[in-house]
């Protein structure tokens, strides 16, 4: 037969067996995108991590409700597991970057994080998270940097 497919062990790969490496691969590409957008060296792009997480998460959750298969669900399900491992709590650098965005001020990251932990099913005191990082930034804005050693006389 002309084009076929086969696997290592000489079994005809299905449709079924293009359908699911469809979606894999549809949900990897997401992962990839972010892997380069994490990787510039030259352009400032940490305020973009939280943005990121959110088109990830929502990818896993999108592919898996459009997609009940078994194998599908078992994959998604794994990968949201570790996923929430690590991305249940952002890092301060993410939050304080995201802060300083014009475009996503603290309003927009209070209503960013509201969305990600939704998608996510993760009960977290978002108003929590914010105030906390507002506090760092107020205490920094209440220091004087005037003085020489500023950062070791408790403003942190």
């Amino acid at each position: 037969m002309y084009n076929e497919s086969r696997t290592k062990d000489g079994q005809f790969i299905t449709h079924d067996h293009w359908s699911l490496a469809k979606i894999f691969h549809d949900v990897i590409e997401t992962f990839d995108n972010a892997t380069h957008i994490f990787s510039y060296v030259y352009e400032p792009n940490i305020h973009t991590v939280i943005l990121e997480c959110i088109r990830i998460i929502c990818t896993i959750k999108q592919t898996s409700l459009a997609n009940p298969g078994a194998a599908v669900k078992r994959l998604l399900d794994n990968m949201n597991v570790k996923w929430c491992a690590y991305f249940t709590e952002f890092p301060p650098i993410y939050a304080i970057a995201a802060i300083f965005d014009p475009g996503v001020k603290l309003e927009g990251l209070t209503n960013l994080l509201t969305f990600y932990y939704q998608q996510l099913d993760v009960q977290f005191d978002v108003p929590y998270y914010v105030n906390k990082y507002k506090r760092i930034l107020e205490r920094l804005w209440s220091c004087d940097p005037t003085t020489t050693h500023w950062i070791f006389y408790g403003c942190f």
